[in-house]
């Protein structure tokens, strides 16, 4: 899920697609597939972190157009209760993108991904909402932190614990080592958010969403 490249969120949207018609043609019951518009809002509000990663604002302000153009596409395909969330996210991002101000863009980016988390519970989905919910904590922690907001930093650590309880028993059948790894990960998180260290939170939960990926890989 963290740093996809808008190629490989294409060949995702190629795959559903297809996903989509050929159970159309299949008698019985059927899977209630992620619209392909939202797969692609998906990788760009990851992206759009990346990117102000780096300080690269062109790209950044690219792809927050990219998600403007893709907003019809969704409300196509969404009840506006569904959307709602996901709007009131996007202008906020746009709106931070166009002040330049990268804590605050860094935040409505991870904002508008954890509404397209929500959004895609509502889907038949191979990995688990908790997953996705995983990676927004993973990186609320470190934006948190980061801004010295001890308080947020603590809940969306123990947002992580509470989203791996979810998956930590399908995990440890699957790579007991990479359970124990991330268990390891979320106790020394909480330790470096209990001593207010913004570097160590920084370096610790940036390790654990590479093992969020490897979560990701046993579904």
């Amino acid at each position: 899920m963290r740093g996809s490249h808008i190629a490989a969120v294409m060949i995702a949207v190629a795959l559903s697609g297809v996903a989509l018609a050929a159970t159309s043609n299949v008698d019985g019951p059927q899977t209630r597939a992620v619209p392909s518009a939202l797969v692609v809002s998906e990788g760009l509000a990851e992206d759009i972190q990346a990117d102000l990663e780096t300080r690269n604002w062109t790209m950044a302000r690219t792809k927050g157009a990219e998600l403007q153009t893709n907003r019809s596409a969704l409300r196509a395909v969404l009840q506006a209760r569904e959307i709602a969330g996901y709007d009131v996210a996007l202008d906020s991002l746009i709106s931070q993108l166009s002040l330049h101000d990268r804590p605050a863009s860094l935040q409505a980016a991870n904002r508008l991904s954890r509404a397209i988390v929500g959004i895609m519970a509502n889907y038949d989905v191979t990995v688990p909402v908790q997953v996705g919910y995983l990676d927004v904590a993973g990186r609320d922690v470190i934006y948190a932190a980061e801004a010295g907001r001890w308080q947020d930093a603590s809940a969306a650590a123990a947002e992580l614990r509470a989203n791996y309880a979810g998956v930590g028993t399908h995990v440890a059948g699957k790579d007991s080592t990479l359970d124990r790894r991330v268990r390891q990960r979320l106790s020394g998180l909480d330790q470096a958010v209990a001593a207010k260290s913004a570097v160590r939170v920084r370096a610790i939960a940036t390790a654990l969403l590479d093992d969020v990926d490897l979560v990701e890989r046993t579904y």
